[in-house]
């Protein structure tokens, strides 16, 4: 690319170090770091050496184990307050949890995967156990799946170039013609139905958010225990509720679209 002139690689470096923290492993030492990116000991040193001076990581000197610190929560924090989405769509996003008693998801795609933004809490004794700020795979979830089917036909050939689609459950779509045509189904219906294939235990509804461009640029789901969440609640209650939703959601971000 023209610009790759101007890329600094321990810059870039640096980004994948903090990019490998996650929920599921939330501590490194200095030689796992560099095993997970191929990178030699000496340089993670001085990356993780900068990282930690910058503030953006802190070091357990018993352990030798480095973790992330709240500065990088903050500048999250900040992304998020400057999206309008995550303003506009919270306090309809509550109106419809505390209607349909389900745990209800906002999210964006991000590098073909779902990125939770926030979620409200099921008033239920059993609910949901997900993450704000953790990632899902987007073929296997309802959100994902409606945010994957209103992608331009390029970005769904990088899609599918790029990620393998494993079996999550016995449920899930591995095979890529099927989830094609299952992509094109829940861009027709407006809809998409996560039918437990990434987790068994669990289903859930979901539709798209639109911009005034009439781009889908998130998408939000209800999501719920399978026992709770019929099929007949799924078609009567739960579809209507989260279509009707990401719509009054749009409507406040300028999509002015009439038909629904």
């Amino acid at each position: 690319m023209k610009h790759d002139r101007y890329l600094i690689n321990s810059v870039l470096r640096a980004a994948r170090i903090l990019e490998s923290f996650s929920f599921e492993k939330s501590t490194y030492t200095n030689s796992e770091l560099s095993k997970k990116l191929h990178l030699n000991k000496s340089t993670v040193t001085r990356l993780l050496c900068s990282l930690e001076k910058a503030g953006f990581l802190q070091r357990n000197n018993k352990t030798a184990e480095y973790r992330l610190t709240h500065r990088l929560f903050r500048i999250g924090s900040i992304y998020i307050n400057q999206i309008g989405l995550h303003s506009e769509a919270m306090p309809l996003l509550s109106e419809l949890a505390s209607s349909c008693k389900e745990t209800v998801h906002l999210a964006v795609l991000n590098e073909f995967e779902v990125f939770y933004l926030d979620k409200v809490e099921s008033s239920q004794s059993i609910g949901m156990m997900s993450r704000i700020g953790n990632k899902s795979p987007s073929y296997c979830t309802g959100v994902g799946k409606v945010m994957l089917a209103h992608l331009s036909e390029n970005d769904l050939e990088k899609f599918f170039c790029s990620i393998e689609l494993k079996g999550h459950t016995p449920n899930t779509i591995t095979d890529p013609a099927k989830l094609r045509l299952h992509l094109h189904k829940i861009r027709e219906m407006g809809y998409a139905v996560d039918n437990a294939e990434h987790e068994t235990e669990v289903k859930c509804v979901a539709a798209p958010v639109r911009d005034r461009a009439e781009s889908v640029i998130a998408g939000i789901s209800i999501s719920g225990p399978v026992f709770r969440m019929t099929q007949e609640r799924i078609k009567k209650e739960l579809i209507p509720a989260v279509k009707e939703t990401a719509n009054m959601i749009s409507i406040r971000l300028g999509y002015v679209r009439s038909e629904f």
